[in-house]
């Protein structure tokens, strides 16, 4: 988006009429398939005359299948799409699609920054790519390969960018930010990276998706000791079932998770815990989904990202035993998305009277917590990107946002 929008194009939104649809797809599941195909028809059919592009993972692994289909006019894949001005130049639509898929997934990573596109008020930073983990429902192996690190050096010019364009968050990513480190030398992990957010000079410092296992008490202790780190965990859990998470490929041990967010929330009180967790895999009983459901009110679990299991090509899911009926999936589904629904109100009201920080957006009156809570300023406005010291005074629950007023 920064080199389209570095060259003169205008963003728009998907659904205008546009000259390029450059479609960023996802391939970890077979609904994420599914839906990119769908993005991809959707555009071709808003214009013939328009170049489509498919890009990231699941162009990667479906380059072929893509080219036939004759929808797209370039394919690029997890490397090409960041440049996708040197393969096509001026953007025109081509006799053939053009197909730049580098196969070989070993690549070193270097970091990327996202920032002044669309306004953003935080930037982000990707340090790793790729993934070691192999899990049962997953392709993201398939399409990225690997565990890579961005090197510790290349992480602190990043961040150094970062600062001096004036940012004042900065959220770490990767395809699984805890293994970055572990193919460097040196004793470093996940919370380096925050520490070395923090040396830099940003006041705000937020880490995406993290896996259980990798968040032990001993890290749990050195993050809670920065003041800057944003007390904001999110963790890709998938189930809370031991039995469940062994076929599925997971390490979680979830007497130590519990230990270590029963930690946390005794070091930093106002901590929002987040989880990922999937419906209906394959083999799940009503027993092993009633844990999940008891993990998540128990733990606390704040709110829930949740995905009903699908199928993915090429996994080893996909040929398991005892496949979860559609229906039930959904009815699972709707009921943890019901229980997140209730956690995450019961956290927003908790937060009542409390003192926080929000980072203003780009309208003047909305933003984030530190706590990753959406709220509006009751009364005036901010400057865009600033930090503003606030109470929270209440909640609009039609909305889930917080009101907060500024504090003189």
């Amino acid at each position: 988006m920064e080199q389209f929008a570095a060259r003169g194009w205008e963003i728009v939104p998907f659904h205008q009429t546009a000259d390029v649809y450059f479609i960023n797809t996802c391939t970890v599941t077979g609904q994420a398939d599914r839906s990119s195909r769908q993005l991809i028809h959707r555009a071709r059919r808003k214009s013939e005359e328009s170049v489509v592009i498919a890009a990231g993972c699941f162009a990667a692994v479906g380059a072929q299948e893509l080219a036939e289909k004759g929808e797209v006019d370039a394919v690029l894949g997890i490397r090409e799409k960041a440049r996708p001005f040197e393969y096509l130049p001026e953007m025109e639509r081509s006799a053939q699609p053009q197909v730049h898929v580098d196969a070989d997934k070993s690549q070193p990573v270097r970091t990327a920054v996202g920032t002044r596109v669309s306004g953003r008020s935080r930037a982000f930073l990707k340090v790793q790519d790729g993934c070691d983990h192999a899990c049962a429902y997953c392709a993201v192996t398939l399409a990225r390969g690997e565990s890579r690190s961005a090197s510790l050096e290349d992480v602190r010019q990043a961040l150094s960018r970062v600062k001096n364009a004036g940012f004042e968050e900065v959220v770490i990513t990767g395809v699984d930010v805890t293994a970055w480190g572990q193919d460097l030398e040196g004793e470093l992990d996940f919370v380096t990276l925050v520490e070395e957010a923090t040396a830099a000079g940003l006041p705000r410092v937020r880490l995406s998706s993290l896996e259980p296992w990798e968040v032990t008490p001993d890290r749990v202790r050195r993050l809670a000791a920065i003041p800057q780190w944003c007390e904001h965990f999110h963790l890709s859990l998938q189930s809370a079932d031991p039995d469940l998470l062994e076929v599925m490929g997971r390490r979680t041990d979830l007497d130590r998770l519990r230990e270590s967010i029963n930690l946390l929330l005794k070091l930093r009180p106002g901590t929002t815990i987040g989880a990922d967790l999937i419906a209906g895999f394959p083999g799940e009983s009503e027993g092993a989904f009633n844990k999940s459901l008891a993990f998540v009110e128990a733990a606390p679990i704040h709110y829930l990202h949740v995905f009903p299991y699908s199928p993915r090509p090429g996994t080893p899911a996909a040929q398991f035993p005892n496949q979860v009926d559609r229906e039930t999936i959904k009815r699972r589904a709707e009921a943890l998305r019901s229980a997140g629904r209730k956690q995450k109100l019961h956290h927003q009201r908790s937060v009542a009277g409390e003192k926080d920080e929000l980072l203003v957006e780009q309208d003047g009156q909305t933003g984030y917590t530190r706590a990753y809570l959406r709220a509006r300023l009751e009364t005036g406005h901010a400057p865009p990107r600033s930090r503003v010291a606030v109470t929270i005074t209440g909640l609009d629950e039609e909305t889930g946002t917080l009101h907060a007023r500024i504090d003189s």
